[in-house]
């Protein structure tokens, strides 16, 4: 059994014997210090080093061009224009670096009486990770990768981080050129000092305030996209009302929004997780309170995703952990698109494993009991966790069990209870529908498929978007939880749950909540995979600590490249939430828009049945019947929708309007309100410029 000593050191037990196969032993990739090597010829020694050092110069040459030149950077590089002139200059700029480095080099090294071909080889492997300096200004410029040019971005951050990990190696394996300055040595010196005195305090007490804010920023943010008239009936609107209709009536996933009068969720989704949110919700109920406690759960996971990192590795690795969840992008995109149950799951999951790991029972069944509790999907998780403690030994009865609840539930839930409650129908069996043999019904038939004919399940996977999806997923992680076999593991609910989808495009797009059946897993991924690379890497302690950090560093590069493109926590011009790119703050037209809005609602009785269109839902969507129009009128009293209008809210629109059933009471800017059986004076306007 493992101790509490043993844990507090991060290490994690060795794997059991039936496990060793599955997780691999790689040590062998650990390259000799150079010095441990068979000795260069004098002049291949010399052509390594200098032809090193001039690739380093000429790579910090280009990049000070590229920040020089950064704000005219997109036209040169987009359209290799507009002038000869500035092509010119780049190469210039890059020479120059290659010769300003390489006498440097050469006259430092004779001033310290090292000028001899082994130094100026050592010097060369030292700076190597320079080499790729040219890269990272393309990849901090977000104009350049809009539109189809993202796939460049991303193909190109792969090879600057498996770049940037390798060169790494190399140079932190190698042994030092000069010694340490007197004053940067005494700095470390101090750095580890206070890193002992700080023990877990310190880097425990950074990850609440990255979580603190992380909150912050997106409860802000996402509460003032909804006050703006942005958000959506579907789904903000559609879960706003089931929890109102829960805390008010106490019925089961009844939502008007969705189905009209009788809409309800039974046999959609199994997240009773409403209940418990209901008593939160009461104190303001508005859907900005469901917006707020999302952020809360979500930048919130940050802690129990430590503690349980600190069951397998040191303080600050834990700390670092931590702060690459909070910035990483499909976290990201799932929080800014309106509010949804799967993003909630790693707060309770994780909270789940580190109870279970710490072996505090109680708290593990209650928080078994609530991950259960939101949504069916998410009970893949206590399998996968489940099977992870068995393997790894570490309470395997407890994995075990953990492991059954899981799966039982899921297959009771989503095979058997509620196709039943929907009538024998499964529900989202569209969204992999091509999936489905002929004459195969539900997800039984899906799976027939997966495992009969993989050929043709790898042809559904293996499409271009998503492949770019899986890029997005794993590039911020420099897809270090498929370093070994195990991670294979933590892709489970990811690969059913999203890359099996036959055309709903939302499944496999990183501004959607279905990224949480990636993000939920592959953090733990990175933290078992931590543990063995630290495990691995003592065995040869200056190689393998190069190795190590080298890891550490690729990974905290990619996360940041990743972050500033894809990402919404430093630039706001190309991050995606939901179906497009997302509205930041608040300016003079929406400050117009959400006034005139307001005054059309504040002439609705708050119990009266309204109908609206799509974006106007979530504002009214806490009373019994708020519907959405483009699925019908139904038995409203009112009809609130916005000008100009297509598609089927036009049509519904029309079906009222033009027979005078409805009578529009008022227009304010954008939209218009409507009352059934009012007078149809005003009618004959409106209907113009809905265009009949």
């Amino acid at each position: 059994m493992t101790t509490a000593a043993g844990e507090e050191e991060g290490g994690a037990q060795d794997i059991v014997p039936f496990a060793i196969a599955l997780v691999g032993d790689v040590s062998a990739e650990i390259p000799p210090p150079i010095s441990s090597r068979r000795q260069r010829p004098w002049l291949s020694a010399v052509l390594s080093g200098t032809g090193g050092l001039a690739l380093v110069g000429f790579s910090l040459g280009l990049c000070v061009w590229e920040l020089w030149f950064a704000d005219r950077l997109r036209d040169f590089v987009v359209t290799n224009g507009p002038s000869r002139a500035r092509g010119v200059s780049a190469v210039v700029s890059a020479l120059a670096g290659t010769a300003v480095v390489l006498l440097l080099s050469l006259v430092l090294l004779a001033r310290r009486r090292l000028a001899r071909a082994e130094a100026i080889e050592r010097l060369a492997r030292r700076l190597s990770p320079l080499v790729l300096a040219g890269f990272l200004p393309l990849m901090f410029h977000w104009q350049l990768w809009q539109g189809d040019r993202e796939v460049i971005f991303l193909l190109l951050a792969l090879l600057l981080v498996f770049g940037v990990q390798r060169l790494l190696q190399v140079a932190l394996s190698t042994e030092p050129v000069f010694g340490m300055p007197g004053s940067l040595a005494k700095a470390f010196k101090h750095g580890k000092e206070l890193g002992q005195w700080s023990g877990s305090f310190l880097p425990f007490a950074i990850v609440c305030l990255a979580a603190a804010g992380y909150v912050t920023f997106f409860a802000y943010y996402t509460v003032v996209h909804h006050w703006n008239v942005l958000s959506s009936s579907l789904d903000l609107g559609l879960e706003e009302n089931v929890i109102w209709n829960a805390l008010h009536t106490g019925s089961l996933f009844k939502t008007t929004p969705y189905g009209g009068p009788t809409g309800n969720m039974v046999g959609e989704h199994a997240a009773y997780l409403n209940y418990l949110i209901a008593p939160i919700y009461a104190i303001h109920q508005k859907a900005e309170t469901l917006l707020v406690l999302q952020a809360v759960l979500m930048g919130g996971a940050a802690i129990p995703l430590y503690l349980v990192a600190r069951k397998y590795l040191k303080p600050w690795l834990s700390c670092l952990v931590a702060l690459w969840y909070v910035s990483y992008p499909p976290l990201h995109g799932s929080n800014l698109y309106d509010f949804h149950y799967p993003p909630l799951a790693p707060f309770f999951l994780w909270f789940t494993l580190y109870f279970v790991l710490a072996r505090k029972n109680v708290w593990a069944i209650v928080f078994t009991v609530l991950t259960l509790s939101v949504r069916e999907d998410v009970s893949l998780g206590l399998m996968i966790f489940g099977i992870l403690l068995m393997l790894t030994d570490r309470r395997p009865r407890a994995g075990l069990l953990l492991a059954v609840t899981g799966a039982a539930y899921f297959v009771a839930m989503k095979l058997i209870i509620m196709p039943i409650q929907r009538g024998g129908q499964e529900a989202f069996l569209y969204m992999f529908s091509g999936l489905l043999p002929e004459g195969g019904r539900g997800f039984g038939g899906v799976l027939k498929t997966v495992i009969g004919n993989p050929a043709f399940t790898l042809g559904v996977v293996l499409e271009r978007d998503k492949l770019i999806y899986l890029l997005e997923i794993f590039l911020p992680l420099a897809f270090f939880p498929l370093r070994r076999p195990i991670g294979l593991l933590f892709c489970i609910p990811g690969f059913f749950l999203t890359l099996l989808s036959t055309g709903y495009r939302p499944l496999y797009q990183i501004s959607f909540q279905y990224t949480a059946h990636w993000t939920a897993y592959l953090f733990i991924a990175v933290i078992v995979n931590l543990s063995w690379l630290g495990r691995e890497a003592a065995r040869r302690p200056h190689e393998g600590t190069a190795w190590k950090r080298a890891w550490v560093a690729a990974i905290s590069l990619a996360m940041l490249v990743t972050t500033y493109q894809l990402g919404a926590l430093i630039q706001h011009n190309a991050v995606r939430g939901g179906f497009g790119i997302y509205h930041f703050g608040t300016d003079a037209e929406d400050w117009e828009r959400r006034q005139k809005l307001h005054a059309l609602i504040a002439m609705v009785p708050p119990k009266a049945k309204i109908c609206s269109s799509e974006n106007i839902v979530p504002q009214i969507s806490n009373r019994p019947y708020s519907y959405t129009l483009r699925m019908g009128v139904a038995d409203a009293d009112y009809l609130l929708f916005s000008v100009p209008t297509g598609g089927d809210e036009r049509a519904k629109a029309l079906e009222v309007l033009t027979p005078g059933t409805f009578g529009v009471v008022a227009e304010r800017g954008q939209f218009v309100l409507a009352k059934r059986g009012y007078s149809t004076d005003l009618n004959r306007g409106v209907l113009a410029r809905v265009g009949y």
